[in-house]
């Protein structure tokens, strides 16, 4: 059986990795030769992910960062994904092995983040691009660069959030996980931090009240579309199906692909919608030509950081062993 600490510090840095709405939907339970990672689904969003696609790409996240953590500390890993829906559960097994070449990628663990702000107006280079398309490994990634590609996502973009913010309950089950202020965010662990994204502390009451009153699909087009307008590149990421396997392996390879970026000075955050609403994903497919089905939309570039969102108690993650 792998030693307890090590078992945590593995812990500690998988809930690191990214999650919708940072809904961190992930349960750990250890085994006498590694551990598995259990989804969570007392943690799924029912309007903004139905299918539990990004429920389940969050899951790669975490696995994938879990294996880079294992190889930091001396372990080998075996992954094996059990992809029954019923009863999901990604196992990884370890083997201590003292040749195991440390990952580079687990220097970044702790600095990526989701940076929701505007980047600056500079090219990325066309080496970095060429190290990010390398981490795909079965997932095509399609770079958009410059503003003339960029822009074709924009009436995408503005038609799927249209549709859902105005949907009352997309738009209430966003409110439950926003968190209003930093008391508030320390306290739950999760959510989308308001700071994350550049927005003021305004305490609950208050912010819901202002979410559902002033956050409209004009107010958020015109946000959505003026980050797209400060954004060097967009890359889409395709797999050649839409099962939940496609699902897990999209999310191990853009943590790779995320951690990749921030070795390289790149910022980076989600802009999904198009990805979310069926009718403007297959008209999105068709209309750029897409070889695959899409599962995520990522901005790129470069722009000072941002807060941090915040993660759940270690506690809370792991499952008792029976």
């Amino acid at each position: 059986m792998i030693p307890d600490d090590i078992f945590l510090k593995i812990v500690r840095s998988a809930v690191k990795a990214p999650s919708a709405h940072n809904t961190q939907p992930w349960l750990f339970k250890k085994k006498d030769d590694g551990f598995c990672i259990i989804p969570d689904f007392s943690r799924s969003l029912p309007v903004a992910d139905p299918e539990q696609r990004e429920l389940f790409i969050s899951l790669g996240c975490a696995a994938e960062t879990a294996m880079i953590a294992a190889g930091f500390y001396g372990y080998r890993t075996v992954l094996n994904i059990n992809a029954f829906s019923t009863d999901f559960s990604i196992k990884i097994s370890l083997q201590k092995d003292d040749t195991v070449e440390h990952p580079e990628l687990f220097s970044y663990i702790n600095v990526r983040q989701t940076t929701r702000n505007h980047y600056a107006d500079k090219p990325i280079l066309s080496e970095d691009i060429a190290a990010l398309k390398n981490v795909g490994d079965g997932i095509t990634i399609r770079f958009f660069i410059g503003q003339n590609e960029i822009q074709q996502f924009s009436p995408f973009v503005a038609e799927a959030n249209a549709i859902q913010m105005s949907n009352p309950k997309f738009k209430k089950e966003l409110i439950q996980w926003v968190c209003f202020s930093e008391k508030e965010a320390m306290q739950k662990g999760d959510g989308l931090y308001t700071a994350c994204s550049g927005m003021p502390a305004m305490g609950r009451m208050f912010g819901s009240f202002a979410f559902k009153n002033f956050v409209t699909v004009r107010s958020e087009n015109k946000r959505l579309i003026s980050q797209l307008e400060n954004t060097a590149a967009v890359a889409i990421f395709t797999t050649p199906g839409n099962e939940l396997e496609h699902w897990v392996k999209t999310g191990m390879v853009f943590q790779r692909f995320a951690l990749t970026a921030t070795k390289l000075g790149l910022n980076h955050s989600y802009i999904n919608s198009p990805c979310q609403i069926p009718q403007v994903r297959d008209r999105m497919m068709n209309d750029l030509g897409l070889d695959g089905f899409p599962q995520l939309l990522i901005r790129l570039g470069y722009s000072q950081k941002m807060p941090f969102s915040f993660r759940r108690r270690i506690n809370d993650v792991i499952l008792k062993v029976s």
